[in-house]
């Protein structure tokens, strides 16, 4: 038991003090298990929408389910690609930069960067509270939210949502009835928000391990540049004591 502990502090070092494995595990998250979550979201919502302001006889319960589905797959999507693209662009631009040095290159990638994955952040998440809101209410039921909630409470909640919408306690057995729901679109949504926040919690975990605790608390942002400046001054300093040497012996003959 203490082996398999001693393992799992020093992968978690590992993690926090090795900047390729949190690129792996980043990248993982985002490949492995974010694209196929989005890619799934706007398949079924697509297959499942009617036109806006069109009753959708899928989810009488909530009609513009699908379009959460569709607007979040999509969106979310585009801005991880984005995000991609805004690393690969700033690398390119501290790598082949003549206007400054290689330390403020190094700042403006990581200040960039960080820029647009807070903003990034705040979004996701506030799409993400939205949406679960929309979705789970459903799932809960209007009695159980009063009881947990209070109505005064529940009110001032759904004011500041702008939902003014019927809640009903959905089911998935009568296509007639106002709080029918396709099973496999509402399960689709709840599965995949859920599987959302378990993603989202992953990825904060990991931007606040890389950016904040390793970059800025650690000091360890330009390390590389610092150590490689150092090592080229050492270098020049030897060769210049070797020089003069060289002149001091040769005076000396």
């Amino acid at each position: 038991m203490g082996f398999q502990c001693s393992n799992c502090g020093k992968k978690l070092e590992g993690f926090l003090t090795d900047r390729e494995q949190r690129k792996v595990w980043g990248m993982g998250i985002l490949y492995v298990v974010g694209f196929p979550i989005l890619t799934l979201m706007v398949v079924v919502g697509a297959l499942k929408a009617s036109p806006p302001g069109e009753d959708n006889p899928n989810c009488p319960a909530e009609p513009n389910m699908p379009w959460f589905l569709v607007t979040g797959g999509g969106g979310i999507a585009f801005l991880l690609l984005v995000r991609i693209v805004v690393n690969k662009v700033m690398r390119c631009v501290k790598n082949n930069q003549q206007c400054c040095d290689d330390v403020a290159g190094c700042f403006c990638e990581f200040g960039c960067n960080l820029i647009y994955d807070i903003m990034v952040m705040v979004m996701i998440v506030m799409w993400m509270i939205t949406v679960t809101w929309w979705v789970f209410r459903h799932m809960i039921g209007p009695d159980r939210l009063h009881s947990i909630l209070g109505k005064e409470g529940l009110d001032t909640f759904r004011a500041s949502l702008g939902d003014n919408d019927t809640i009903h306690h959905v089911q998935f057995t009568d296509p007639q009835s106002s709080n029918y729901c396709d099973h496999l679109l509402y399960m689709v949504a709840f599965v995949l928000l859920s599987l959302g926040w378990i993603v989202l919690i992953v990825a904060l975990f990991v931007f606040i391990a890389d950016k904040i605790f390793n970059k800025l608390v650690c000091c360890r942002l330009c390390s590389s540049i610092t150590h490689k400046d150092t090592s080229e001054d050492d270098e020049e300093q030897i060769r210049l004591h070797s020089n003069s040497n060289e002149m001091n012996i040769s005076s000396a003959i």
